[in-house]
């Protein structure tokens, strides 16, 4: 369809001759130009400057625009903005001229931020994707289909961003478009904040795309309940357990380490001479991981429970060093997480437990809680774990309130030990 301008604004020949004659305005670099010729006669469009093209015989305009330039002895045609938007309208080739020149005269034109054939390749998302293919292999098996789709996420939000005009402003409109069209929680947000982050060091650290790095809104995140067992009803539970399978799971509720470690650990990670195992591998879903979960994480020795040393025992002098110390007797290999998984939910069930308490809870989460309340130092309990700092381990740090009501029992304002309680207050304290 040819698009026909508007006859009173084109047409008029006292409207040509005012514009042609008009040339007050400061002379600016650049040019804007037509692109393509008119679409009935192939001739080229006349300029009325600070107006528009035409062409005159048949009233059509054209589609496309580019400004043309020289700056510091190159020619740079520009045919769309900074978002890759094409110049569609002389008003808009008018208003990018007017900037190029502002930028100019600033000092901080870059020719890159308008040339489509360099502009892709400061895409958000285009460079979102090479983050990724960087990183991929890196990451645990179990944390990919997250770290995927938190940057499939990124990638449909930002788009055709330049990543050199990203501002704080729109990592702002990034977390209420996360808040606002997705159910996550305050957690998955910070995680998926998190990610674009470590995409932003990657560009400023290791590819050198940008300089700096906005400044980052906050994630308020609450703090997940922590579950824990109490030494009785793990006793309980451990009841419960096939004699074949108590092994693994008095390991983890003895020594506190994630179940892929225990899955993970062999014969050669055990010195009975020092009486201790070496943590330095573990399990991602299925797959077998020489080294611990976690960044930037280190290998971490802990003492052999004395309850475990002599099956713990068996196994090292019965086996070769690349044997693992746990096995499932019916496949005669290491553990899945599935079979761990099943083992304990028979035992919940049977136990009367809520379905909100895993094994991680029964296991790491229990023995860290019970230590602390039992006045192990956080230092030495956070050193059992394998913690980088006692900050994660200060969540354990729960209050057992019956000993507080015992211990309260010492506070007095008469001077002595409180004995004597009315029969309402001995059915409450």
């Amino acid at each position: 369809m040819v698009e026909i301008a508007n006859e009173m604004d084109l047409t008029n020949p006292e409207l040509i001759l005012y514009f042609l004659q008009c040339e007050s305005e400061e002379r600016m670099q650049g040019t804007i130009r037509a692109k393509g010729h008119c679409p009935v006669c192939r001739n080229k469009f006349i300029e009325i400057k600070r107006f528009g093209y035409i062409c005159s015989a048949h009233k059509t305009v054209p589609k496309r625009f580019f400004v043309d330039l020289f700056y510091k002895g190159l020619r740079i045609r520009v045919f769309s903005d900074k978002q890759g938007q094409p110049i569609d309208t002389y008003q808009r080739a008018s208003d990018l001229l007017n900037h190029i020149n502002y930028e100019i005269k600033n000092y901080s034109f870059d020719p890159t931020k308008y040339v489509k054939q360099q502009l892709v390749k400061y895409y958000v998302a285009n460079l979102l994707e090479k983050f990724l293919e960087s990183k991929i292999e890196t990451l645990a098996p179990s944390y990919k289909k997250d770290y995927m789709r938190y940057t499939r996420i990124a990638q449909s939000f930002f788009g055709a961003m330049d990543v050199r005009e990203l501002r704080k402003l729109d990592l702002i409109n990034y977390k209420e478009h996360l808040e606002r069209d997705f159910e996550f929680s305050d957690k998955t947000v910070k995680n998926i904040f998190d990610n674009f982050k470590t995409f932003l060091r990657y560009l400023r650290n290791d590819i050198e795309i940008v300089d700096t790095i906005p400044s980052f809104p906050i994630v308020e995140t609450t703090q997940p309940e922590t579950h824990w067992l109490s030494a009785d009803v793990q006793q309980k539970a451990i009841e419960c357990i096939p004699e074949e399978d108590k092994p693994i799971i008095a390991f983890l509720m003895l020594h506190g380490c994630r179940p892929g470690e225990a899955r993970a650990l062999k014969c050669k990670d055990v010195s009975l001479d020092k009486g201790t195992i070496t943590i330095s591998a573990t399990f991602s879903n299925e797959v077998y991981r020489e080294k611990r979960k976690g960044r930037n994480v280190k290998d971490v020795t802990i003492p052999i429970h004395l309850e475990m040393f002599e099956f713990i025992k068996g196994r090292v002098g019965n086996n070769l060093p690349g044997a693992f110390v746990f096995i499932n007797s019916v496949t005669g290999r290491n553990y899945s997480e599935g079979k761990l998984s099943k083992i304990w939910e028979k035992v919940r069930e049977e136990i009367g437990l809520s379905k909100s308490i895993r094994l991680y809870d029964a296991t790491r989460h229990s023995v860290a809680s019970q230590l602390v309340n039992k006045g192990v130092p956080i230092l030495s309990v956070s050193r059992l774990l394998g913690h980088s700092n006692t900050k994660m381990t200060e969540r354990y740090a729960h209050v057992d309130l019956e000993k507080l009501k015992y211990d309260m029992k010492n506070l007095s304002l008469k001077g002595e030990t409180v004995t004597k309680l009315s029969p309402e207050a001995k059915t409450i304290l």
